[in-house]
C-alpha cells in the first residue's frame, strides 16, 4: 500500500479544513468516499471537495474493501461508538479530538486498538506542528531558567446557542471543544499535570467557561481557561514563565494562524521562526506514516487516554460529571 484510502463518516463542517484542503499536500492521504445520515449533505460535500464516492450509509462505509482508514467527525458523543465499529471492521481511524466521551470510552477503545494492528489516532493536529517541538527544547536549553509557572487559554465566542458544542448530550461544553487544546499543550510542553481545582459557569448542562488549575512536574504551577461566551479579551495564547524570563505563544493551537514564539529575558525580547505549513498538514504525513511505515502516530490512545483523564478530573474538580456516550439513533 503507497497510499491511505480515506472514507469520512459525516458531513461535518471541519472536513475541508481538517482533512480535504491538507490531503491535497500530503499525497499518501487519498479522500475516497463520505457516508452522513443525510445523503443529501454527502453528496453536497463531495461535489464541494472532490470526494469521488458517496456512500449510502456508515455501515456501507465501513464494510467497503476500497476503504482503509476512516476520519471521524462525528459529535463527541459519538465518537467512541464509531471508533470500535470501525476497528471492528479493521480500518485505521483518525478521530476528531476530543477522542470520546470520557476516560472510560476512551480506555475501551484503546483496549479495542491494542494488538489489532490498526492505527487509532486522535486527529489533534496542533500537537504535530514542529512549534510544540521547539517549545519543549527551549525549555530544555534554559532558555528562561527554570519554569515557575504556565497558563493556556482558549476563549472564543460560540453565539449559536444550537450548535452542538452547547448540547451535553453531544459531549459540548467549553473544556471538551476549547480547553483540550490547553490541557493537551501545557501536557506536551511541560509534561504529566494533575488537576488540583476547577471553576465551572454552568449553562443548560454544559460549561460556557471553565478554569483548570494543574500542578505540573518539578512544582509548577499551571492554569487552563477555555470559554464560549463573550468577553472582553478573548484570548488564544500561552505563556509559560521561568526564573529568567518568560515565552509567549500566539496561535498556539494553529501557529500557521499568525503564530508567534516570543522569548523574553535580560529585557529584551527575540522572536522564534515559526513553520508556516499547517498543523493539519503536519497531521495527515504523521496518520500516513503510522499507516503506511509503522511510525509514531504522536497522538495515539496514550495520548488520548491521558487527555481524556485529565478531562473528566477537572469536570469533577468543577463539579461536574464527565460527558457520557449518546446512543446511536
Amino acid at each position: 500500500m503507497s497510499t491511505v484510502r480515506l472514507g469520512v463518516l459525516g458531513a461535518a463542517r471541519i472536513l475541508q479544513n481538517a482533512v480535504v484542503t491538507p490531503a491535497a499536500s500530503v499525497p499518501e492521504i487519498e479522500v475516497t468516499a463520505i457516508a452522513a445520515r443525510d445523503r443529501s449533505r454527502a453528496q453536497e460535500m463531495a461535489e464541494r471537495d472532490g470526494i469521488p464516492r458517496v456512500l449510502d450509509d456508515y455501515d456501507a462505509l465501513l464494510a467497503d474493501p476500497d476503504v482503509d482508514a476512516v476520519y471521524v467527525p462525528t459529535p463527541a458523543a459519538l465518537h467512541g461508538v464509531w471508533m470500535l465499529r470501525a476497528i471492528a471492521a479493521g480500518k485505521h481511524v483518525l478521530c476528531e479530538k476530543p477522542f470520546t466521551a470520557n476516560a472510560d470510552e476512551a480506555e475501551d477503545v484503546a483496549a479495542a486498538a491494542a494488538g489489532s494492528g490498526l492505527v487509532v489516532m486522535e486527529a489533534f493536529h496542533s500537537q504535530h506542528h514542529p512549534s510544540w517541538a521547539r517549545l519543549r527544547e527551549l525549555l530544555a536549553e534554559g532558555a528562561i531558567g527554570d519554569v515557575v509557572s504556565a497558563e493556556a487559554d482558549f476563549c472564543v465566542e460560540i453565539a449559536d446557542r444550537s450548535d452542538i458544542r452547547w448540547q451535553e448530550s453531544m459531549g459540548g461544553g467549553a473544556l471538551m471543544d476549547l480547553g483540550v487544546y490547553p490541557l493537551r499543550f501545557l501536557t506536551h510542553v511541560l509534561g504529566a499535570p494533575t488537576v488540583r481545582s476547577a471553576e465551572a459557569v454552568e449553562v443548560d448542562g454544559v460549561d460556557a467557561s471553565i478554569v483548570v488549575h494543574l500542578d505540573l512536574p518539578g512544582g509548577v504551577d499551571g492554569t487552563v481557561r477555555a470559554s464560549m461566551v463573550q468577553a472582553e479579551d478573548h484570548q488564544v495564547r500561552a505563556r509559560i514563565t521561568g526564573t529568567a524570563g518568560t515565552i509567549t505563544v500566539e496561535a498556539p493551537y494553529a501557529p500557521q494562524n499568525g503564530g508567534r514564539i516570543l522569548v523574553e529575558r535580560d529585557g529584551e525580547t527575540r522572536e522564534e521562526p515559526v513553520d508556516p505549513t499547517g498543523s493539519y498538514v503536519w497531521m495527515l504525513r504523521s496518520f500516513a506514516d503510522a499507516v503506511l511505515r509503522g511510525g509514531d502516530p504522536v497522538s495515539g490512545t496514550t495520548q488520548a487516554v491521558a487527555a481524556m483523564r485529565l478531562v473528566d478530573d477537572a469536570y469533577r474538580a468543577a463539579g461536574m460529571a464527565p460527558r457520557q456516550p449518546a446512543p446511536l439513533r
